[in-house]
């Protein structure tokens, strides 16, 4: 089967659908299938064509870069077209289109439906788009919903990452139970980890409690609500990882008993993740945040909001706490519920959960429910 897959952002950038666009990509070719990834060229040097590692093309189109690379705007002109033509007489048999509001999204979502090609459009959130500025925000809901508009006219399927993305798309009138699931290959990620000791570098000894935070640090992700619930539990250490808009903040206003490191690789997480006691995530919003995938990989406890992927890793929430609000007490009193649990229990939750993620939050069980989705789309 020929796949074309269209993802607003790949590959060096760094991200969430950047990571899920090309790992669904490589286990396609791994099976057999053909690939070929149409995405954005974020500066004028990147538009042409490369080959990824596992052979498929990636095919970058000639954009605007705005908001720091986070929204691309497709140009047009002759290359752009040359392009699409080059990959409709390539013959692609599906086409995935990987969230809903871009340009090159609505492109993508065109081309398939004027071709006559089964065409998924991926939604990879379960909330609007937010730079946690409520001009700007106004503005983008407004874009947000005019995109999908466009959407809608074509002729194609739509889908969620998670149930909640599904649950999401009634908010636009879309109607669907599909769900492609974003997925880990988990033996991988724990063979990742590198010999950082962060245990040592923090002075914890092994059996002190270690609160890992992994994302942006924005409003939305919940940096500062972790930063407050840090304040109410001083007998914990909480080990902050990532970059954006509020380090200056995170860095002026952290506890003394939050421990600020910054991005890190991709073997360094693997290594926090083996260490940690738990993980915390409250953000406002998720399609299926990969760091809950890795967390599980690991059998790390997840203390989060109800946002998308929540319920797919922990299948029995007593796996973590899933909190009924966001605030700061709601997710300290998480944690200090996750971390009061007796040794025995605890390494049985974890056993459970890591065996749950790697049977059941596969990239095979992925594929499952691509090749699911269109056969009923088709249907």
């Amino acid at each position: 089967m020929r796949y074309a897959i269209f993802s607003a952002l790949y590959p060096p950038h760094l991200g969430g659908v950047e990571r899920f666009t090309q790992n669904i990509a490589r286990h396609l070719v791994a099976r057999g299938d053909e690939v070929c990834v149409v995405t954005s060229a974020l500066t004028p040097e990147d538009v042409g064509e490369t080959r990824d590692d596992a052979g498929f093309a990636v095919v970058r189109l000639a954009s605007h870069s705005l908001l720091n690379g986070r929204l691309p705007i497709m140009r047009t002109g002759a290359s752009v077209r040359d392009s699409l033509v080059e990959l409709v007489e390539w013959k692609p048999e599906r086409m995935l289109v990987n969230t809903r509001f871009y340009p090159i999204s609505v492109a993508g979502a065109e081309l398939g439906s004027r071709e006559g090609l089964p065409t998924i459009v991926l939604d990879h959130g379960s909330g609007y788009l937010t730079l946690d500025n409520s001009a700007f925000d106004v503005a983008i809901r407004r874009y947000e919903r005019t995109v999908t508009r466009h959407l809608m006219k074509a002729d194609v399927s739509f889908a969620g990452i998670s149930a909640k993305s599904a649950e999401w798309l009634r908010e636009f009138g879309i109607e669907t139970d599909l769900v492609i699931p974003n997925a880990i290959d988990a033996a991988a990620f724990r063979a990742e980890r590198t010999p950082r000791d962060f245990r040592s570098e923090l002075g914890l000894s092994e059996g002190a409690p270690l609160v890992a935070y992994v994302g942006r640090l924005t409003e939305a992700k919940g940096a500062k609500i972790v930063l407050e619930a840090a304040r109410m539990l001083p007998s914990v250490t909480f080990a902050m990882a990532g970059e954006g808009d509020l380090e200056d903040y995170v860095r002026a206003h952290a506890p003394k008993n939050l421990a600020f490191l910054g991005p890190l690789s991709h073997g360094d997480l693997s290594a926090l993740f083996a260490e940690a006691t738990a993980l915390a995530l409250p953000s406002a919003s998720e399609g299926f945040a990969t760091v809950l995938l890795e967390a599980g990989a690991w059998g790390l406890p997840i203390v989060a909001c109800e946002v998308g992927g929540v319920h797919e890793v922990l299948a029995d929430p007593s796996w973590g706490a899933i909190l009924d609000r966001r605030t700061p007490l709601a997710l300290a009193e998480g944690v200090d519920r996750v971390i009061s649990w007796d040794a025995h229990d605890r390494e049985a939750r974890r056993a459970a959960l890591r065996a749950h993620v790697e049977a059941q939050c596969s990239w095979d069980a992925t594929l499952g429910a691509l090749d699911a989705a269109f056969a009923c789309g088709l249907g």
